[in-house]
């Protein structure tokens, strides 16, 4: 088996094993159990694989639906806004109760005050 430790290695390594052993069952008699376990563990091994790149594009394609809901949910919202200021005015604390601000007008800026003369 190869020194490396990558995925493909082992599998590789592990599945170069098993045909050598396979081809030389007679002269190993004692490396049945061991073989048909790892025979086993390569089968799910495969498996597995399939069905993590089967979960990878089924992540892909919520992600792709979540992007097109959220677009989605920003544009009524913003309908939503516009509907609620329409109704009760710009300036309405009433605008708090559905998280937006109320329209208080800019404070007035303060001209400095001049110190007085001693």
């Amino acid at each position: 088996m190869s020194e490396s430790n990558s995925y493909a290695s082992v599998v590789t390594g592990c599945g170069q094993q098993l045909t050598a052993v396979d081809r030389n069952n007679t002269d190993l008699p004692q490396a049945e159990i061991p073989r048909e376990k790892l025979q086993e563990i390569l089968t799910e091994i495969r498996d597995l694989s399939v069905e993590q790149s089967a979960l990878t594009a089924r992540k892909q394609q919520v992600s792709e639906r979540i992007q097109i809901l959220l677009a989605q949910g920003r544009k009524l919202s913003t309908v939503l806004r516009v509907l609620v200021r329409e109704q009760y005015g710009n300036r309405s604390e009433k605008l708090a109760e559905f998280n937006l601000r109320p329209f208080r007008g800019r404070p007035r800026k303060t001209e400095p005050s001049l110190p007085l003369p001693e």
